[in-house]
Order: C-alpha cells, then sequence, then structure tokens
C-alpha cells in the first residue's frame, strides 16, 4: 500500500513526545541510517550517507533541543537531561587528491590506515581502523606552538549556528576573507584570548594543559597561525569537521615530556570555558 493511502485509511501516525518528532523529521531528510532505541529513550545515532545528513541533523538538533556527540570518542550519554543524536561518521570516508602535490582532503569517517598508506607519516603509528575525526577528537601531545607537526593545514566545518566555514593559515601567505559573519566575529575572540594571562602561561609550560589547542594561534616560527590545528584534540565539542586537508606530518609524542603543574588548571579551565562559548555558544555539541 502506498504510504499517501495508508495515510488517508489510518490516518497519520502523529508523534507522541518532542522526540518522537524530532526522529520522524530526520528519517524523513536524512539518507544515511537513523537507530534508535525503545530501550534507552531519547538515545539515538545517526550514521549519515552525505555532508547535508549532517546538515540537516543539526538543525533539528537546534530546534528540538538534541544534544549532538561524536560517536565512539565522547562519554555523554545526555547532557543535563537532554536527549542525545550520536553521529557516527564511518560511511563518509572519502580521500581525494588536494590542491597542491602532497596534499589530500579527507572526510572525518576516513581510515587512519588508508592516511597513512597514501604517504600520511603522522598517521603510521596510529590504529589502522580508527576514523579521522576520532583522530582529530584526541588529545595530542605535539609540545606548545608545535601543532604544525599535525600536518593539518584546513578543515571545513559546520558550526553550531549552520554556519559553514573553512578554518585554515591565517596570515600573509593566506589571503581568502572569512565568509560568514560568525567566523569575523569568532576569529577576533580567539586572537583576544591567545592573548590573555592564561593563554600566555600555557604557552609557557613545556606540555600545552588545555583541551583546546589555542596555541596554534601562538605558533613557534617558522610556522604560521592555523585556525584549523585548534581542533586537535576538540572531543567533537567545538563544531562538526566535514573535510580536512592534510599533508604529511610527524607523529605526536605518545605523552607530554612534562605533565603541566597544578596551578596550571586555573588558567586552561577558563580557556577551555571561553573557547567552547566562543565556537558553540548554543552548547549543541556535547564533549
Amino acid at each position: 500500500m502506498q504510504p499517501s493511502r495508508r495515510a488517508f485509511l489510518f490516518g497519520r501516525r502523529v508523534p507522541r513526545t518532542p522526540w518522537d518528532a524530532f526522529r520522524q523529521r530526520l528519517e524523513r531528510v536524512a539518507q544515511g541510517r537513523l537507530l534508535a532505541s525503545d530501550a534507552a529513550p531519547g538515545q539515538a545515532r545517526l550514521t549519515p550517507a552525505r555532508t547535508e545528513d549532517v546538515r540537516h541533523a543539526r538543525a533539528l538538533c537546534a530546534e528540538y533541543g538534541v544534544a549532538m556527540v561524536l560517536d565512539g570518542v565522547s562519554g555523554a550519554d545526555a547532557d543535563a537531561g537532554r536527549p542525545v543524536l550520536r553521529l557516527d561518521p564511518s560511511d563518509l570516508a572519502a580521500l581525494t587528491p588536494g590542491p597542491q602535490a602532497g596534499q589530500w582532503r579527507a572526510q572525518p569517517g576516513c581510515r587512519l590506515g588508508d592516511l597513512a598508506d597514501a604517504g600520511l607519516a603522522q598517521f603510521r603509528d596510529a590504529p589502522a581502523e580508527a576514523t579521522l575525526a576520532a583522530w582529530l577528537a584526541q588529545a595530542h601531545a605535539w609540545a606548545p606552538g608545535a601543532t604544525a607537526g599535525s600536518g593539518v593545514i584546513g578543515a571545513d566545518v559546520l558550526l553550531s549556528d549552520g554556519t559553514a566555514e573553512a578554518l585554515g593559515p591565517f596570515g600573509q601567505s593566506d589571503l581568502r576573507p572569512l565568509r560568514s559573519a560568525t567566523v569575523q566575529r569568532l576569529v577576533p575572540a580567539l586572537f583576544q584570548l591567545s592573548g590573555s594571562p592564561d593563554a600566555a602561561a600555557c604557552r609557557a609550560h613545556a606540555a600545552w594543559p588545555c583541551r583546546y589547542r589555542l596555541d596554534a594561534l601562538l605558533p613557534a616560527a617558522p610556522a604560521e597561525v592555523n585556525l584549523a590545528q585548534l581542533l586537535l584534540g576538540h572531543g567533537g565539542a567545538l563544531a562538526w569537521v566535514e573535510e580536512v586537508l592534510l599533508v604529511s606530518g610527524t607523529p605526536a609524542p605518545a605523552a607530554p615530556a612534562e605533565p603541566p603543574p597544578a596551578d596550571l588548571a586555573g588558567p586552561a579551565r577558563r580557556l577551555e570555558v571561553r573557547i567552547k562559548d566562543a565556537f558553540d555558544p548554543l552548547d549543541l555539541y556535547v564533549p
């Protein structure tokens, strides 16, 4: 029986709760797989089949007050009673040559083994089946100011207000304007934070103590400022990463050479709160 005829004979299925309405609307627009457990109300997993699936999901999450969580990395099952949509990037796994020799464009579900096989040295010792999204979300022990070693030179991101923007080098060698008003406000706020006493205290230590790599705005010469590298270790809490532009880098150390002292906990935490607020004032992305 055709859906329209079924609806005529039996009536349309009326959502019982806002969560039911959210699920029904997402099922209609997403081409990827949406799984929700009746045993765990308010919990669902979306495996997007295309970039647009996540963009639709973001709009509905903002409308219905649903938190977005990067599946397999973030540990939150709920956030102050909010329902949660987990995003599994595994079907978004394209890997294509970048605009210049030695560069690669990779979607978030790309396997690290495939990246290593492409000649990207920073992934040679990484778990082959892990995704680029998971690698980017996890903390790395590059020394302060040395985030260029990651080989991340650009990232296309989806911010919580729906803004899609390309982040990357921010200096004399990069003359592209920031397209969106959101990022035109975000970037000055980040640079102001990078000049704060808290940032200076964190930058001076041998190991970066803050979750978010604000030291990407305070690079060691000859590296340039790179906004995309701020996402290293972000835990899925700042933005959804749609694609990353990569070159060969160096594997991160297994652990910091020297653990940060306890007196940096306060400065690091203050930076984390302000960076999170700058990127995600809607608190849509849950770490």
